[in-house]
């Protein structure tokens, strides 16, 4: 367990340093340090550099701890004072916020840290902003970011955009659109972005729009179009498109994006996306929406994309017997074929 000490006055010691004017603290439920709350300037030396953790009161800042901590005693997150440089794996950064992994390495760091809301909007929040220039494999673009993450190696795990921003990403399809930002693999790949309009994706099983109106964009480490270390797509959302699938049994599903209530009025709908994954070592595609969750091995079925018109009406033997989809014609419904990777 960790062991801390409280000292005359406002005063906590731990085993790498002591904490003066400690306004209050928490404690994990098993009893270790889990954060404080500072009235007086500090000096913690980090992987990051010496940070002046926050010890006064603005309208703008989120009400936070000043440090947390793991429950081994290393530092968790550090909500700065002020915004100052901090030292990153690719070079130097003006922060607000840094966060840790347990072993000490920088984990992620936010250039700006206000609390939006009724006291402070948006556009005041952007209007502190700077914008920053990244040249990856990728992509290369300059625009105002809301934090980037990393590896314990120090490799970029992902770059957020601050909302509103956009910027485009090179794929082996085609050149993308992206809003919410993007993320990597470790050692460099592009692993998932968040397309900031439709695009349309040539996939394993047919053409597909892909966009997710519902992304959100706290932070981009994990996206609604993902891709392997090769480029090729494996998972991606569309509320454009429905997927009918003909079962080795002639069985016709149809899945389709689901209609939700929207939790914004409580009266309106709106649709959730059909998750379609593809799966090139075992030949499978996974499909997740209006119909539940299935898994058809693709070299056992025929697959048929068509636009949903925004209902999540799903197809019975009626309504096959008046589509005017074109499903029941053996061009479409007989089609065999192997996944394999779709041409770039």
């Amino acid at each position: 367990m960790q062991k801390f000490n409280l000292l005359d006055g406002k005063m906590i010691q731990l085993p790498n340093g002591v904490f003066a004017g400690v306004e209050s603290y928490t404690c994990y439920p098993s009893g270790e340090l889990e954060g404080i709350r500072l009235s007086e300037k500090n000096i913690l030396v980090t992987h990051a550099g010496e940070l002046v953790p926050a010890h006064t009161e603005t309208h703008r800042r989120k009400a936070k701890y000043s440090v947390e901590f793991y429950k081994n005693g290393m530092v968790k997150a550090v909500a700065l004072e002020e915004q100052q440089e901090i030292q990153t794996p690719i070079g130097e950064f003006p922060a607000e916020l840094v966060t840790f992994f347990e072993t000490g390495e920088l984990r992620r760091f936010f250039p700006l840290d206000g609390k939006i809301g009724g006291l402070w909007s948006e556009e005041e929040e952007k209007s502190l902003a700077i914008p920053f220039s990244f040249d990856l494999p990728f992509t290369k673009f300059t625009a105002i970011i809301s934090g980037v993450g990393f590896y314990k190696s120090g490799n970029i795990r992902s770059i957020t955009l601050f909302p509103g921003e956009m910027i485009n990403v090179r794929t082996k399809y085609v050149e993308i659109p992206t809003r919410n930002g993007f993320s990597l693999y470790e050692l460099g790949e592009l692993e998932s972005l968040e397309p900031s309009e439709p695009t349309q994706i040539q996939t394993p099983i047919g053409a597909v729009t892909v966009f997710d109106p519902n992304a959100v964009g706290i932070n981009a480490d994990s996206n609604s179009l993902i891709f392997d270390k090769s480029g090729e797509v494996t998972a991606l959302t569309t509320v454009h498109n429905r997927v009918m699938v003909q079962t080795s049994e002639g069985r016709v599903l149809a899945f389709s994006p689901c209609e939700v209530v929207n939790p914004l009025d409580d009266e309106t709908t709106i649709a959730e996306g059909l998750t379609i994954i593809f799966d090139y070592t075992g030949n499978t595609v996974i499909l997740e929406g209006s119909n539940g969750k299935s898994t058809f091995h693709v070299g056992e079925s025929g697959f048929t994309i068509a636009a949903y018109n925004g209902s999540a009406h799903i197809c019975g033997p009626v309504d096959c017997a008046r589509c005017a989809l074109g499903c029941k014609s053996p061009s479409s419904l007989n089609l065999k074929f192997q996944l394999k990777p779709a041409a770039g």
